[in-house]
């Protein structure tokens, strides 16, 4: 494979002057350029971009850490990422935690180490790791910053610039809704237990249950993973324990684990919304297209993506400015899991 060096003595000039045109840096006549840009083409030339990158400070390069690439809330926020970042001339890199804390720091690390220019995270280090909150918010390599960009959690009093789901308000609106549609007793089924998120979740869903006057009890709370697996053994668990027989709604902090409480509650021959109601969160794809469709909580997984490179961009450019946190709304969108009366539309666009 031909080097600089090559192209330089088949060009008759320095090796500086070669760097100089293939980086702009300088300027060269259009004759000795003419020469260079031949012995490029001549030797099948090929700029090495990790050491460009290191002479010029930036790598053009952003890591998107999430937590788990089996929930299918992430592909949006992936794409509308990538497409962002297109526009800025920067390229993507994403990996998977597997919600394992020594996995994601093991990424950073790597991220650090090649100079990734940023870093959208979606965390899930426990807020009391102040130590390593502040390190990540004041992240570098051989004196370059490498900025983070927090999603699904808010990490901005650390000083890390945060985009975040009104995942309480979310949640409350959800529990609110199965009240009102006549439910007493609502099983919640949550994310697992070092998500910020599913604890954002279960705090929305006990405060609507108080503030309607109802008293959460023991069993009341299942811990699941956001799998629908998990959704799919809780009820039926409930189901064989004869559990489930007190409740009239099911609330689950992910679609994923409302998709198989479903399962379960079709092959127990229990009819939805008739004998219980069930209620999601995120508004993915398959809400829609389950029967029947699931009432569910919207989260834009795009608005995420596109908003946390916004963000990243602009603390790039403005490294200095005060940290911020954006809060993404959340809406309720009733299907026929909880009401016969409500449309039953595939929602294709959101695929």
């Amino acid at each position: 494979m031909a080097t600089i060096n090559d192209v330089a003595k088949r060009a008759g000039v320095a090796i500086s002057t070669v760097s100089h045109i293939l980086n702009g840096t300088k300027h060269v006549s259009d004759e000795v350029k003419a020469k260079v840009l031949e012995a490029i083409k001549e030797l099948n030339y090929e700029v090495d971009p990790v050491a460009r990158n290191m002479k010029a400070a930036k790598s053009k390069t952003i890591g998107i850490i999430v937590t788990n690439t089996s929930r299918i809330f992430f592909p949006p926020v992936l794409r509308s990422a990538r497409k962002e970042a297109a526009q800025h001339g920067y390229s993507l890199m994403m990996v998977d935690s597997d919600d394992d804390f020594e996995q994601e720091k093991s990424y950073i690390n790597l991220m650090r180490q090649n100079r990734f220019d940023g870093i959208i995270l979606d965390s899930v280090a426990d807020l009391n790791d102040v130590k390593y909150l502040k390190e990540i918010a004041n992240l570098s390599y051989r004196n370059k910053r490498v900025f983070v960009v927090s999603i699904e959690r808010n990490l901005e009093p650390f000083g890390i610039d945060s985009l975040v789901p009104d995942n309480y308000c979310g949640a409350k609106m959800a529990t609110e809704h199965l009240i009102k549609c006549g439910c007493k007793n609502v099983l919640h089924i949550t994310g697992p237990i070092n998500s910020y998120m599913a604890k954002e979740r279960i705090k929305g869903y006990s405060d609507a249950m108080k503030e309607s006057g109802f008293q959460i009890k023991q069993g009341d709370i299942a811990l699941g993973d956001f799998s629908p697996q998990s959704g799919y053994e809780i009820t039926k668990r409930y189901i064989e324990s004869r559990a489930l027989l007190k409740y009239e709604g099911i609330f689950t902090a992910n679609d994923q684990m409302a998709v198989g409480a479903i399962k379960a509650l079709r092959e127990a021959g229990i009819k939805i919304p008739d004998d219980i109601k069930v209620v999601g969160f995120d508004d993915t794809f398959v809400a829609s297209i389950i029967d029947p469709p699931l009432t569910t909580v919207h989260v834009s997984g795009s608005q995420i993506g596109r908003e946390a490179m916004k963000v990243l961009m602009e603390r790039i450019k403005n490294p200095d400015a005060a940290p911020q946190c954006r809060k993404i709304e959340t809406t309720l969108i009733i299907r026929r899991s909880t009401d016969r009366r409500a449309g039953g539309e595939w929602d294709l666009g959101n695929w």
